[in-house]
């Protein structure tokens, strides 16, 4: 029979637990905010990427297409996003933050700022720049696969 990894100690769970940790700097204030994780990754990539479509949003924020069209159709109904029909692909929507979505993003700003000095001061400015590489070379495996 064939010797497995002890499950705790897969790179599977460990990935999820780092996640788990570094999300409870930030979900307070998030939950103080009115917001989702989801719903904040959304507001986030909008606000570096401007407008993109929902499939875009999808992909980079790591949602499954029925959850974003939920979470599309919640932060359009709370006024932090416009959402509109594409003038060349009428199946396409087009998104953009809203003024009120772009009020959030900067009081917010300073609050995730704050945990990021925290986690940096917890773990050391070198080890987390060295977590932050790992991270990525590890991303990019999949990218050469």
């Amino acid at each position: 029979m064939p010797q497995l990894r002890e499950f705790s100690e897969s790179l599977p769970m460990l990935l999820l637990r780092a996640r788990e940790t570094a999300m409870s700097y930030f979900r307070p204030s998030l939950h103080e905010a009115g917001l989702t994780e989801q719903q904040w990754r959304v507001l986030q990539t909008l606000h570096m990427r401007g407008e993109s479509t929902a499939a875009g949003l999808a992909s980079e924020c790591f949602i499954l297409a029925p959850s974003i069209t939920r979470i599309l159709r919640r932060l359009s109904q709370d006024g932090l996003i416009a959402v509109r029909r594409s003038e060349h692909d009428g199946r396409q929507l087009r998104v953009v933050l809203a003024d009120p979505g772009y009020e959030v993003i900067e009081r917010m700003a300073p609050i995730n700022e704050t945990q990021y000095a925290l986690i940096e001061q917890r773990l050391h400015p070198e080890r987390l720049e060295q977590l932050t590489t790992l991270l990525h070379d590890f991303i990019g495996l999949d990218e050469g696969a």
